[in-house]
């Protein structure tokens, strides 16, 4: 059984056309801020915390979301997650989010920042409905290095799984070990340093609407590599390679704009962090 340095719990469920959170779990190192209500929404929008303010050697967290049929919850964290010096056991981090029928989750992050000689591991299972919705996404940024050095970390491994009506529609096995990759060369980074990374599952979802996804960000990516590839489901993948972490959230949150006003008539909202 894991040690684990920090948890967190968060049950939502509809209650008279709004949907509330009915447990909210957290302990260690991992804690949530009250939710609220951002404009005229009715779903709560949850900010996480790691209030060690960054991830050490040997660290396990463990996250558990549910969300009940009809209900809505957007996720983000209040501050980057920071990977420091992991010399003798990775970080390793376990997110679990299940979804009922007429779901819907957003996850919009901060970036996680790995710095010289971080190891770190995370595991993201999905488990979807057919009729659920999901907008997440990950950002991953070399932190800073007194040498000028981009990739000094030591992994990053990202592990994604997806099931709809638990049939497995994704699996995203993403690992960069910079000792033994050529990261910085074509089929890994191609000379740039950061790497975002978007899924998105709607029943409405169809190739349409993916082609004037792919025509708008080829309209704004500008010097920014983009790819966008339909899932087997009504969805699809993104990827974003970038020198900035402001470009590639540009992009992200141009992709989300446009899906929340097609799909859902409403707008973005804000998440002020200061």
């Amino acid at each position: 059984m894991e040690d684990w340095i920090g948890e967190l719990d968060i049950t939502i469920e509809q209650k008279k056309n709004r949907s509330v959170a009915t447990k909210i779990y957290f302990q260690g190192a991992l804690k949530v801020i009250k939710p609220i209500y951002l404009h005229e929404e009715n779903f709560p929008t949850f900010y996480l915390s790691n209030v060690g303010g960054g991830y050490l050697d040997g660290d396990r967290y463990r996250m558990q979301i549910d969300i009940k049929d009809n209900a809505e919850l957007s996720l983000t964290t209040q501050g980057a997650t920071k990977i420091y010096k992991t010399l003798k056991d990775c970080v390793k981090q376990y997110q679990t989010f299940n979804l009922g029928e007429n779901a819907y989750l957003a996850f919009v992050g901060d970036p996680i920042i790995a710095y010289k000689n971080a190891d770190f591991y995370q595991k993201n299972i999905f488990k979807l409905q057919a009729t659920s919705a999901l907008f997440y996404t990950d950002i991953l940024t070399p932190g800073y290095d007194e040498q000028g050095d981009t990739f000094t970390y030591t992994q990053l491994h990202l592990l994604s799984e997806i099931y709809i009506d638990e049939k497995l529609v994704l699996f995203d096995n993403m690992k960069l070990v910079p000792n033994h990759q050529k990261i910085g060369e074509i089929g890994f980074m191609e000379g740039y340093t950061h790497l975002g990374s978007c899924y998105c599952i709607h029943p409405d979802i169809n190739q349409k609407l993916i082609d004037e996804i792919s025509e708008l960000l080829y309209q704004e990516q500008g010097e920014l590599r983009v790819g966008i590839s339909k899932m087997s489901v009504p969805g699809f993948s993104l990827r974003i390679l970038s020198t900035t972490t402001y470009e590639i959230e540009k992009l992200l949150i141009i992709v989300q704009k446009f899906i929340n006003e097609r799909l859902y008539n409403r707008n973005v909202a804000f998440l002020r962090k200061y």
